[in-house]
């Protein structure tokens, strides 16, 4: 899950609607379900995509519809479906399964299922946000005003940069309000009912644990084997999840350090404390003096702070922060504004390769018709981490310009499953903390896989949560306890 700033528009955190040139005709609303088949051509070389649509508001008519875009490794029709989602809100997930399909889950997995990407409504290659100014998205991402941090003015310049921007992406197309999240689970429902499955099988990392725990709510009876990998706890309001994810960085943040500093090449001296300070006081000196690059660009406060960021999700990543370090200390900030791009999808050279940003905001923004009322943790987020608090402690304005959503009614997530979800927690993660997956297990009375280690999501990456969830996946009996394993 994709951590938001505050003040800062976005450095963490995809005018209308995709074309739909050369798809099929959308189909009347009386044959959207009945009458809507899966026609699958090649894509990519080595899979298959089909194009679906559905009504673009679940509970009300409208005779308007999006269009889902899905995606298949080819050869592995007949075998049992298993729908996945990778996060964000806003990740591109026929992207993901193109570009790393052999690292998505286990071998086990791929194998015996027929792993089936879905773009959600928003997002990529479905019917997605598009926003008519690059310019300002670049702005929104990259920029900082000439004002004092954290001012008065200085607040209200992001509020009106992403009141601008907000509006640059509602131009064209179907208001954003109906790519919400419960509006994404029924379209889940469609896709399995379209491949003729009674249950859902289901595999979600980070955000999609929330898209899967909203599906079990509304279709309980239909829940088949569901992996929840990284979870979000979905009552808790987003200034707890805030406070818990930036105490999940600083946490994360000091691990690296604690492992750099017994390293010759470390960057760094002294103790993970003194190490820290350096961290904050050169973070602050990026708020009014940017650092050069091997391009025309600079490293400022925000591309800074997604650069630092990006590298935490998992300790693989700690040594391009001690690269990215080295250089900077040394002037040269090309290596962490190398991270904002890779965080941001944004090509070096200019442009944007997926619409990650804007969806996520959509999505998250849309979200909060049905969330518990924010509370106000500003001092705690300030307290909790000399580095990260003073970037997410100041007043929101995040979701300025963007609408609440539609067709979103308030779930029971304390409803009994045709089957017991596994869940998966890891002790370290920084962006879903540890204690949101307990939260979510104890929730949906799932099956808790506790991975006692670093980084963000755990299935693929380590081998005894690997072969703990293809047993599950096999329907081996685990037992009645929760589960446990070792990063190695």
């Amino acid at each position: 899950m994709r951590l938001r700033a505050l003040l800062l528009a976005s450095v963490l955190a995809l005018t209308g609607c995709a074309s739909l040139d050369g798809a099929a005709p959308a189909p009347t609303p009386t044959t959207a379900i009945e009458e809507q088949t899966l026609d699958w051509s090649e894509c990519n070389e080595t899979f298959e995509c089909a194009k679906i649509f559905a009504p673009l508001d679940w509970l009300a008519e409208t005779g308007e519809f999006v269009q889902i875009q899905l995606m298949r490794k080819s050869g592995t029709e007949g075998l049992p479906v298993m729908l996945v989602n990778p996060g964000g809100p806003g990740s591109t997930t026929t992207k993901w399964l193109r570009d790393g399909y052999e690292t998505v889950g286990s071998n086990y997995l791929r194998e015996n299922f027929q792993v089936v990407a879905f773009d959600p409504r928003g997002v990529g290659e479905s019917t997605a946000v598009t926003c008519t100014d690059e310019a300002l998205k670049d702005d929104l991402l990259y920029g900082q005003s000439d004002l004092e941090y954290g001012s008065e003015e200085d607040i209200q310049y992001s509020k009106d940069l992403m009141q601008a921007f907000a509006e640059s992406c509602q131009e064209t197309g179907p208001s954003p309000a109906y790519f919400n999240t419960q509006q994404t689970a029924r379209d889940m429902d469609l896709i399995r009912q379209l491949f003729n499955q009674d249950l859902l099988n289901y595999l979600g990392f980070s955000y999609g644990t929330e898209l899967g725990a909203t599906y079990a709510a509304l279709f309980p009876d239909r829940v088949g084997k569901f992996i929840l990998d990284g979870a979000s706890d979905p009552f808790a309001d987003s200034g707890t999840q805030l406070l818990a994810q930036v105490k999940g960085f600083d946490k994360a943040l000091r691990a690296y350090l604690a492992a750099c500093l017994t390293q010759p090449t470390c960057p760094f001296s002294g103790d993970v404390d003194s190490a820290m300070n350096v961290i904050a006081s050169f973070l602050k000196a990026r708020e009014t003096v940017p650092l050069p690059t091997e391009s025309e660009r600079t490293l400022g406060i925000q591309p800074a702070i997604a650069g630092l960021i990006i590298t935490l999700y998992s300790d693989q990543s700690w040594q391009y922060l001690s690269q990215a370090f080295e250089a900077a200390f040394n002037g040269d900030g090309s290596i962490f504004l190398l991270l904002a791009d890779f965080y941001n999808d944004r090509n070096p050279d200019g442009g944007y390769l997926t619409n990650i940003n804007e969806a996520n905001y959509a999505i998250a923004c849309a979200d909060r018709a049905a969330q518990p009322h924010r509370v106000d943790v500003g001092a705690d987020i300030l307290e909790a981490s000399i580095v990260f608090g003073r970037y997410f402690s100041y007043p929101d304005v995040s979701c300025t310009g963007w609408p609440l959503g539609i067709g979103m009614i308030e779930l029971n997530y304390e409803v009994e499953l045709a089957n017991q979800p596994m869940v998966i927690g890891t002790t370290g993660d920084p962006a879903t903390p540890y204690e949101q997956a307990v939260a979510l297990a104890e929730l949906l009375d799932a099956k808790l896989l506790t991975l006692r280690g670093e980084g963000h999501t755990a299935y693929g990456s380590n081998g005894c949560v690997n072969s703990l969830v293809d047993a599950y996946l096999e329907g081996t009996d685990l037992g009645s306890g929760n589960l446990n394993c070792l990063q190695r």
